[in-house]
């Protein structure tokens, strides 16, 4: 439903606990300076709305300037009126208001994500680049304490530790959430009071999105069957959580302090040796005593670990609780073991000290060291072949050594095609591939593993496969970047597994390979 408000009035005394509670908040977790400017996230839907009118009421007093910024994802079809009635609420309420446009589904294919991730990354670029123009200093988002219980829920199930269990911050950088402390159906109650409409998201009634699930069954259930007010406790879990992993990451950050050093290692020995310029090729290095870390608490020396790989990695976004256990295994092994992180980090076993440092600049996606064995796949070679059936498909081989040659072929899929399981033939969704490189493995190698398209490393693949260490560096794959497409030989990723919506197959097939149906 869209609605239409009456402006920056005089708030009634029944609404004012709300924005007093609110501002309460905000003032608690020093959320906005006196004269802050600050840009908004405004969907339209109820959250958004509030918080706009809130800010907007409250900006008087704290001499704050404001924006808000809707971005369509060009989805659903009502989309064009939602921003239309942000703009409205906007223009009466005297806010500057940006609108972005973002084909989310068409970017999610691209990318390899799934479209709730693709839609969040769309989300906060535009925010982004709106308070670049307006010189805001502060972000501000809708998330209210219900998002914040089923977020604690989101990341337990999928599995996290205390960060991830700390759920949605009330502030993250230049990123605040006035609405943490307030629930959906406060929210909802004072935007009626005040007789503000909203916007309705009809996605938000479907199961589309694994959070909606929570949402609209496992949150109902646990009220009912367990605790009427189990998100509020939930919410406060999350807040509890917060404040002890802040504990445990600065205990941890002491912990570090006196267990290693820090310096620097590679580069050349001479001057001569470093160019023309004689400028000195160093990586940052730390070296951690292995007695004094294993002294420390074992919580601690987790997040001991994980700060010191979160640096080296330049934030961590790929470094999971695999990684951090491959490199707390090395102080009880002996000396001169040796382990390859994602980002270029090497974790060396020396002689009393476990020593972390960052061998080569953190590569961009898809710009890792040569492995040892690469053929790059022609794109056009194989688009000057497509045909419109899997029969007429000309092949392009390729030598791929001791495996063989292999045979690449592209063609529009037919309607009622079946797609065959076979273990040396296999079919891709050609147009969800930006490279094709078949090559032997490298760090940060990763597989999409089921429908959600999350990720798993290669590595604990090829482990719980069981395929012995010996044989899996000369282990071929067909990679795009570090996403792995297909083990030569045994799966390929979802990401790219044909479906309904597939207009152009690839086919790979390994000439004289032993086809298991």
């Amino acid at each position: 439903m869209h609605g239409r408000e009456g402006g920056r009035n005089k708030e009634p005394k029944a609404s004012k606990k709300m924005v007093e509670k609110i501002r309460s908040y905000m003032e608690e977790h020093h959320m906005a300076e006196k004269g802050s400017r600050i840009v908004t996230g405004v969907s339209g839907g109820a959250d958004s709305v509030c918080l706009l009118h809130v800010l907007a009421l409250l900006s008087d007093r704290y001499e704050w300037k404001l924006a808000a910024v809707h971005v369509n994802h060009l989805i659903r079809e009502e989309a064009g009126e939602d921003a239309a009635y942000v703009e409205e609420c906007c223009r009466k309420l005297g806010i500057a208001f940006y609108l972005t446009e973002t084909d989310v589904e068409r970017e999610a294919q691209q990318k390899k994500l799934s479209v709730e991730e693709a839609g969040r990354q769309a989300r906060y670029r535009a925010f982004a680049e709106a308070a670049a123009d307006f010189g805001a200093d502060r972000i501000a988002v809708a998330h209210n304490r219900n998002d914040r219980a089923e977020t604690l829920l989101f990341h337990m199930f999928r599995g996290t530790g205390l960060d991830g269990m700390a759920s949605i911050r009330p502030v993250r950088d230049n990123i605040i959430r006035p609405l943490l402390c307030v629930g959906r159906d406060e929210i909802e109650s004072w935007l009626l009071e005040k007789k503000i409409s909203w916007c309705i998201d009809k996605s938000n009634d479907t199961d589309t999105y694994t959070r909606n699930k929570i949402r609209r069954h496992i949150l109902p259930f646990a009220r009912e069957e367990i605790c009427g007010e189990a998100d509020v406790h939930l919410a406060q879990e999350a807040e509890l959580l917060m404040q002890t992993a802040d504990y445990v990451n600065r205990m941890a950050q002491e912990a570090l302090k006196r267990c290693s050093s820090r310096g620097t290692a590679g580069g050349c020995e001479r001057e001569a040796d470093c160019g023309t310029e004689g400028v000195r090729k160093e990586h940052p290095e730390i070296r951690i005593e292995v007695d004094a870390f294993l002294r420390e608490e074992e919580l601690l020396r987790t997040h001991m670990l994980k700060q010191v790989l979160k640096e080296l990695s330049g934030g961590g976004k790929d470094i999971g609780m695999s990684h951090i256990r491959d490199v707390e295994a090395l102080f009880h092994k002996q000396g001169g073991r040796k382990l390859m992180l994602p980002y270029g980090i090497e974790a060396l076993r020396g002689f009393g000290e476990v020593i972390l440092q960052e061998k080569e600049k953190a590569p961009e996606k898809g710009s890792k060291t040569a492995p040892a064995f690469c053929r790059v796949i022609d794109r056009k070679l194989l688009e000057e072949r497509i045909t419109e059936t899997e029969q007429e498909a000309p092949a392009l081989q390729i030598d791929a050594g001791d495996a063989g040659v292999l045979e690449f072929s592209v063609f529009f899929r037919e309607n009622s095609q079946i797609i065959p399981q076979k273990t040396c033939t296999k079919w891709l969704d050609y147009d969800r591939i930006e490279s094709l490189v078949l090559r032997t493995r490298q760090p940060g190698d990763y597989l999409a593993i089921n429908d959600r398209l999350q990720k798993k490393r290669l590595k604990d693949y090829l482990i719980k496969e069981k395929i012995p260490v010996k044989n899996r560096e000369n282990l071929l794959l067909l990679a795009d970047g570090s996403h792995v497409l297909w083990v030569l030989g045994r799966r390929i990723s979802s990401a790219v597994k044909v479906t309904e919506d597939t207009k152009r197959i690839l086919r790979i097939h390994i000439r004289g390979g032993k086809e298991n149906g």
